[in-house]
């Protein structure tokens, strides 16, 4: 049975759906610091400016008044910022749900840093605290299972975000328990090369191609089993029979019909407005101080990046599609 969040949020979107503009997920970089250096992520190195609250602030009231239904933070690491919870706090008076992608230090120490947020996606790789801290960092397990603890207390929805390389391949069916035993959602993604935030000089981790198609169908296996997996197994299929792992995108002939840049836009932390994170199209991105914020999204809405394998937004795809088996899963997940 639909919820009450639910309801509320397809009637958002039906209300907006031939709107001119309708972001309706929005992904937003707030920075690019952050306080771990994890063993494959290359953010702590890239500096860019940064929009300032009073920036962010206007857009969150535009993308509110454009329809928008959630909005998730990433990074770096969001909670650095010391206008976070202000910044959680209007997308929400914007009714946008507020979602956050965070490796927890902070909240473990400060669980008022959740008081703005309707989800929250913990980075974790591992339910071991060797396997995981050799990946990033001394302490940060048991850093992240306090902040779990003060999260579970509250009435948010919870998700674990696993990278999965060659050091951590093995875990992936205990970090399913460890959520289901929680009541948690897992989202298990690759380690990707050829992005700017994954560092090169940590290719010697990345899984075979093998590896990942092999990863892919058991994903797609425990979640016909009723496993507590955030995507359909037809996705996970799907990415299974990806040719060439090294390839995150293809292009378009013509302009996509990719629903990423109408319905889904990724901001980085200056402004820039792209269709998604790992689009591979000729694209020259608008951005918010420069062009606007309308002007960028009409912007993000032409570009040429065809397909690729990502679960994450081929399920994004399949649901603002309105593809049954995807809105199937997402009644199911409540």
């Amino acid at each position: 049975m639909l919820q009450a969040r639910q309801l509320r949020l397809a009637g958002r979107f039906l209300r907006h759906r031939f709107d001119e503009l309708h972001p309706y997920e929005v992904q937003a970089t707030l920075l690019n610091a952050c306080n771990l250096k994890c063993l494959y992520c290359a953010c702590p190195e890239i500096k860019t400016s940064l929009l300032n609250t009073e920036q962010w602030r206007a857009a969150i009231r535009r993308l509110g008044e454009l329809g928008t239904l959630r909005l998730k933070w990433q990074g770096g690491e969001p909670t650095l910022r010391k206008d976070f919870r202000e910044l959680c706090a209007e997308v929400q008076r914007a009714g946008i749900l507020c979602a956050v992608v965070t490796n927890g230090c902070f909240i473990a120490d400060d669980p008022s840093l959740l008081d703005h947020l309707d989800e929250v996606v913990f980075s974790l790789d591992s339910p071991n605290a060797a396997i995981n801290d050799a990946l990033r960092g001394e302490g940060v397990h048991a850093a992240v299972l306090r902040a779990i603890e003060a999260a579970r207390a509250r009435p948010l929805r919870l998700f674990i975000n696993m990278v999965v390389t060659r050091d951590n391949l093995g875990e992936i069916e205990a970090m399913l328990r460890f959520c289901e035993e929680r009541d948690i959602g897992l989202n298990v993604q690759p380690a990707v090369f050829g992005l700017p935030n994954f560092d090169d000089r940590a290719r010697g981790v990345a899984l075979s191609d093998e590896q990942t198609r092999r990863m892919y169908r058991d994903l797609a296996a425990w979640k016909r089993q009723g496993r507590r997996l955030m995507f359909a197994a037809s996705t996970y299929e799907s990415a299974s029979l990806w040719s060439d792992y090294g390839t995150l995108a293809r292009r378009s002939p013509g302009e996509s019909d990719c629903v990423m840049g109408r319905f889904y836009v990724h901001v980085e932390p200056n402004g820039d407005v792209h269709p998604c994170v790992q689009h591979s199209a000729d694209f020259r991105p608008g951005n918010i101080l420069r062009d606007g914020l309308d002007e960028a999204l009409r912007r993000a809405r032409h570009h040429n990046c065809g397909t690729c394998f990502s679960a994450y937004l081929n399920e994004r795809k399949a649901l603002f599609g309105l593809r049954p088996r995807a809105l199937m899963e997402y009644v199911r997940r409540g």
